[in-house]
C-alpha cells in the first residue's frame, strides 16, 4: 500500500505543470488530471495510515490549516454563487492536503529524491512543449503552447511560452518551484543533469516575459551565495528587485523584446495592476471578515471583476482578514520549525514566490502547496531526529 500512495503521489505531481493537456471535461474549468490523481491518493493514504495504526501527529502547523480552511468557509457564506463557491473550498481543501501528504511522504527514506527524479522530467518535458509551441509560432501554426502578450507590444517577433499552463506567468512561477527543486543539495542528481535543467529553467523562465523572471533571479542568487559578503549582495539585490516589481505595480511599462532601448512608462493610462489592488482594498475594507466571498474576484477594472495580483490583498479581499492571518501563520510556523541548516534550495524557492505574489495571485497554485510540504518534510525530518 505504501508503495502504491508513494508511486500515485510522483504521478500527481509529475501532471501539476499539465493544466490544460490532457483534457479533463469534469468539475470545474480549472480542474485537471493532477487533482484526480491526487485524490486517489489521498484516500489510500487515509487507508494505509488506517491499517497501520499509525495516526497523523498533529502539530500547530494542521491547525494553522484548519483555521485557513474554516475562514474560507465563512467567506462561503457571503459568496453569491454558493455553488462556485463549495467548488473553491474543495479545491482549497486538497491544497492543504497535498501540503501534508507531501511534507510526509517526503520524509519517508529516498522520496524525497524520488520527488526531484520526477520533477527534473516533468520539467524538461514542459520546456520541451514550449520550445515546440515556439517553433509552430514562426511558422505560423497557433497553438495553446503559446501566451497572450499582456504588456508587451504585439509583434511576430516574439511570443510568450506557456507550454501546458493556463498562461505564461503560472508558466514562470512553475519554474520558480521546479529550480528550487532541482537545486536540492540533498538530491541525488548527476551534475550534468541538474545544469541541463536548470539551463532549460532559464530558457522558459526568460521567454515567458513575465515579471517572475526576476524573482526567478533571486531565487537562483540567494542559492549561488556561499558567503557572508555574498549573502549580503544577494540580499541588497532582492531589495532591488522589490522596489521594481512595487514601481511597476503603479506604472505600466511599455516594452517591445527587439528594441527594450525603447522601453517606457505610459504614465497617461492607469496601470490595471494598480487599479486591481485599490478596488480589492475597498472591497476588504466593505467586508474585513468575509471578503467578497469565496470564488470571487475582489477588485474591478473597466467595470469587470478582477483578482488583486498581489496575493496577500487578494487572499485577505476574496476570504477575509482571518484567511490572511492564517495563512501568514502557516508561513511563519514552517520557518520557525525548518531543520537547522536551513535548506536554501526551498526556502529560496519559496523566497522567489513571495517577491512573485507581488505581481501575482498564487495562492492557489498547486505547487506553492507542495514546496510548502517539502519545507514541512525537514521539520519532520528534524522532530524523528529529536525523538
Amino acid at each position: 500500500m505504501s508503495h502504491l500512495v508513494i508511486l500515485l503521489c510522483l504521478v500527481s505531481l509529475a501532471l501539476l505543470p499539465w493544466c490544460w493537456f490532457p483534457p479533463f471535461p469534469w468539475l470545474h474549468q480549472h480542474a485537471q488530471w493532477s487533482d484526480a490523481v491526487f485524490a486517489l491518493t489521498a484516500l489510500l493514504w487515509a487507508v494505509e495510515r488506517y491499517r497501520s495504526r499509525q495516526p497523523l501527529r498533529l502539530r500547530w502547523i494542521h491547525a494553522a490549516l484548519i483555521l485557513y480552511l474554516a475562514a474560507a468557509a465563512l467567506s462561503l457564506l457571503a459568496a453569491p454563487d454558493r455553488a462556485s463557491g463549495a467548488l473553491k473550498l474543495l479545491g482549497l481543501a486538497e491544497l492543504c492536503t497535498l501540503l501534508v501528504i507531501t511534507s510526509d511522504l517526503a520524509a519517508r527514506p529516498n522520496v524525497s529524491h524520488l520527488i526531484v527524479l520526477v520533477t527534473v522530467v516533468t520539467s524538461l518535458l514542459t520546456v520541451a512543449a514550449a520550445l515546440v509551441g515556439l517553433g509552430l509560432f514562426y511558422a505560423g501554426v497557433p497553438t495553446r503552447l503559446t501566451g497572450h502578450y499582456g504588456d508587451l507590444t504585439a509583434s511576430r517577433w516574439y511570443v510568450r511560452l506557456q507550454a501546458g499552463t493556463y498562461n505564461p506567468n503560472l508558466l514562470a512561477n512553475y519554474c520558480i518551484f521546479a529550480s528550487a527543486v532541482v537545486a536540492r543539495a540533498d538530491a541525488r542528481l548527476p551534475g550534468r543533469l541538474r545544469r541541463i535543467t536548470q539551463a532549460a529553467l532559464w530558457v522558459t523562465v526568460l521567454l515567458t516575459f513575465s515579471r517572475s523572471i526576476l524573482a526567478f533571479s533571486v531565487a537562483a542568487a540567494i542559492r549561488a551565495a556561499a558567503t557572508r559578503r555574498q549573502r549580503v549582495l544577494a540580499g541588497i539585490y532582492a531589495a532591488v528587485i522589490i522596489s521594481v516589481i512595487a514601481g511597476l505595480t503603479f506604472w505600466n511599462l511599455k516594452l517591445d523584446p527587439t528594441r527594450p532601448w525603447q522601453a517606457r512608462f505610459d504614465t497617461a493610462t492607469p496601470s490595471s495592476r494598480w487599479q486591481n489592488v485599490t478596488t480589492s482594498l475597498r472591497t476588504l475594507i466593505a467586508h474585513p471578515l468575509t471578503g467578497s466571498g469565496l470564488g470571487t474576484s475582489p477588485g474591478r477594472y473597466r467595470g469587470q471583476t478582477m483578482d488583486a495580483h498581489l496575493t496577500p490583498v487578494n487572499i485577505a479581499a476574496t476570504m477575509g482578514l482571518p484567511a490572511l492571518a492564517a495563512f501568514a501563520w502557516l508561513i511563519i510556523l514552517l520557518w520557525r520549525g525548518r531543520k537547522r541548516p536551513t535548506d536554501v534550495a526551498v526556502w529560496s524557492g519559496l523566497a522567489g514566490m513571495a517577491l512573485d505574489a507581488m505581481a501575482s495571485d498564487i495562492e492557489d497554485f498547486r505547487h506553492l502547496w507542495v514546496l510548502f510540504g517539502l519545507a514541512d518534510e525537514k521539520t519532520i525530518s528534524r522532530k524523528n531526529e529529536e525523538r
